[in-house]
Order: structure tokens, then C-alpha cells, then sequence
């Protein structure tokens, strides 16, 4: 039995959804318990029944520490996530330690590229650098995951694509290295079954560094619409967020995190990991477009 701690994040969403895929039987920790389950696949798709018979739903969360011993019993792995937050330490530890009482040997940690629990400027690096730390002294074997920039992220502007064909936000001309959740999540499972990945950090990317500009561009050449790319200041970015009903703590780190991206500042070339780990090349923005078309234009 494998367990995943979190099912609020696009990679363990895809991460569950492979396992399921694959007849693997998993275990969520998930306050909405089964009905998280159209959330990692449309009631429609191929992938949802199996979701009804290998997943197990374990109502609770990795704040809750009854919830989680009792969604550790029989576990062999542990793919750890959780949101991004000032907690996030405290929640891995909490996670791990549980997971070594249960007598759990390997211990999968999504973390971020530039995780570094001394940054001073971007306290979303601080905080996932904080969380590798928090459980780095444990007798456990960890893998560690740091993948960049998911595609997935995009769908934070599907609104103004599908009415005003426009990406805004403050990310000048810089080229980031972007990789599909999917793939970070094929990465994730070939570690969760198989030991020989344990005690090795992964940093996980696509084939590709584009600008936001040139993200657009392709957008626009695979759906058939003019999508433009606007550069807006970090003010009115923060407006933006605001407007979205966003925690000001949230708003910070995300503004503070972009600025990293777009000042070169974390940015990494593209990895051939995904490719050595999974077997099959990582797919490429126009992957994404074609497969996201109906989340961003109905």
C-alpha cells in the first residue's frame, strides 16, 4: 500500500490518478474523503473507475495526527505533499515521524527547484527548504523531488484566455523552464515503486525554457486564437491577487516567487530526468495545449 498525503496540488493529483492507472493500490489523506475523486479525473474518463477500486480515502489531513497514524497502518511508501505555507515544515515533520512509528521505509518529499532554507527574499524557497530540512535528520530514506515551473500553473489565467485572449502578469521576457505535473508525477510513482531511486534528489523539467511570450505564441498556434502576453508591474499583479480573495501572506510569496523566476534568479536548464526516470520523453507545452483545450476555452 502506498499512501499520498495531499490531493490539493496538481502533481499528487496526477500522481494518484497514475497509480490507479497502473492497478496500484494508494491510499489518500483528503478532508473530502471519496469525494475528492472528481477532482483527479473526470467522472467520464477511462482512469475513474479505477479510482473507485484502488484508492482508499482516508478523511483527514496532515494536521490532523490521528488522521494521519491511522492512514499510515500497512504502508510501504509515502509520496508527502502538502500546500505551500508557512506550515509546511511542521506538516512534513508531523508526516514523517508518523510515518517511521508505522514502520514506513521511503518517503517521497515534493519540494520546489531553489528550495534553500536560508533564502532571505522568496519565502516560498524558504519554506519548501524548511520542509526538506525538517525531516532531512530522519532515519528514513527520502526522495526528493524539485520540479520547476508546472504547465499546470497556466490555468491561473484560463479566465482572461477564454474572454479577453490575454496572459497578464509581471514576468518580462525571461525564459523559465516549464515541465507538465503529469510528468513530475511519473517521476514521483517510478520512485514510490521502485527503492532504487530513494536517497536521490531530482530536479524534474520539461524539454524547454519559453518566455510568457512565447508560451502565448504556441497557445495561440495549437487552439487557433490570438493569446498575447501583456507585462503588467508587480502592483498590479498584486491587485490582481487581491481580487481573488488570495491570504496577503499567499500574495507575497507568489509575487516574491515570480520576481525570483523572472529576475533569472532560480531559473535551471532543461533535465533529461524525466526521460532517464519515466523511460518517455516529457511533454512539451503544445502536449499540454491540446490536452488542457476544453479547461481553457469550454
Amino acid at each position: 500500500m502506498l499512501l499520498v498525503t495531499d490531493v490539493t496540488g496538481y502533481v499528487s493529483k496526477a500522481v494518484v490518478a497514475e497509480l490507479a492507472q497502473r492497478s496500484v493500490p494508494v491510499r489518500v489523506l483528503t478532508p473530502e474523503g471519496p469525494a475528492a475523486a472528481a477532482t483527479i479525473a473526470d467522472p467520464g474518463s477511462a482512469v475513474y473507475p479505477n479510482l473507485a477500486t484502488y484508492v482508499e480515502w482516508i478523511r483527514g489531513s496532515a494536521c490532523d495526527p490521528s488522521a494521519v497514524a491511522n492512514a499510515m497502518q500497512g504502508v510501504e511508501a509515502v509520496f508527502l505533499a502538502t500546500p505551500l505555507s508557512p506550515k509546511m515544515a511542521d506538516e512534513h515533520l508531523r508526516v514523517v515521524t508518523a510515518a517511521k512509528s508505522a514502520g514506513v521505509s521511503r518517503v517521497v518529499q515534493l519540494s520546489g527547484v531553489a528550495a534553500d532554507q536560508d533564502i532571505c527574499c522568496t519565502r516560498a524557497l524558504r519554506w519548501l527548504g524548511q520542509a526538506e530540512a525538517a525531516i532531512s535528520t530522519t532515519a528514513l530514506t527520502i526522495t526528493r523531488l524539485r520540479p520547476t515551473f508546472l504547465m499546470q500553473n497556466l490555468l491561473e489565467f484560463a479566465p482572461s484566455i477564454a474572454q479577453q485572449g490575454v496572459i497578464a502578469g509581471p514576468f518580462r521576457t525571461t525564459r523559465w523552464t516549464w515541465v507538465d505535473a503529469r510528468d513530475v508525477a511519473g517521476v514521483a510513482v517510478e520512485a514510490l515503486l521502485n527503492p532504487k531511486h530513494a536517497d536521490q534528489t531530482y530536479t524534474v523539467t520539461g524539454a524547454e525554457a519559453l518566455s510568457y511570450q512565447e508560451v502565448a505564441e504556441r497557445l495561440s498556434q495549437v487552439w487557433g486564437k490570438p493569446i498575447r502576453y501583456v507585462d503588467i508591474t508587480a502592483n498590479e499583479a498584486r491587485g490582481w491577487l487581491q481580487s481573488k480573495g488570495i491570504p496577503p501572506v499567499m500574495i507575497e510569496a507568489k509575487l516574491e516567487m515570480w520576481d525570483a523566476c523572472a529576475s533569472n534568479f532560480i531559473n535551471v536548464a532543461p533535465t533529461e530526468v524525466v526521460k532517464e526516470v519515466t523511460g518517455k520523453p516529457p511533454r512539451s507545452i503544445d502536449d499540454f495545449a491540446r490536452d488542457y483545450r476544453a479547461q481553457f476555452l469550454g
